[in-house]
């Protein structure tokens, strides 16, 4: 991706991020297949009362484990689609009532042991067409 895409990608995140500054009670965003790279911290802090948000089928290659701050009513979290290597799988405490989460089709290669600590009222979870080399047991 070049400097300039990069650079158009940030902004298109950050743009979202402002103009939904005075919708604190949008309760659904969709942001698919758009430029966006990285999900910087605290991206979406103000959707407070989000409770679906994909962003799928974009290039994100990296999530902040403080990305999600402040989605306590978040219950649908999409990120199939992505480039994603790594899961910051802590920054799942900041969504409680979170019950669908989507990583089909990144490229993980394996789930930490301590994920499932971070699921506890997961129902749905997709983990389908990534890189596996290991996934270790987990209790849900």
């Amino acid at each position: 991706m070049s400097h300039r895409n990069r650079n158009l990608a940030k902004a298109v995140l950050e743009k979202v991020s402002h103009v939904f500054f005075s919708y604190s009670d949008t309760v659904k965003l969709r942001l698919e297949k758009t430029l966006i790279s990285r999900v910087p911290r605290a991206a979406f802090y103000n959707l407070s009362e989000l409770r679906f948000l994909w962003l799928t089928y974009n290039s994100i290659t990296s999530v902040h484990p403080s990305s999600f701050v402040n989605l306590k009513a978040l219950r649908e979290l999409r990120l199939d689609g992505n480039l994603l290597a790594a899961f910051p799988w802590e920054g799942l405490r900041d969504m409680p009532r979170l019950q669908t989460l989507g990583l089909h089709n990144n490229r993980l290669s394996s789930i930490p042991a301590h994920a499932a600590l971070f699921l506890p009222n997961i129902t749905y979870l997709d983990l389908s067409s990534n890189k596996w080399v290991m996934v270790l047991h987990m209790r849900l």
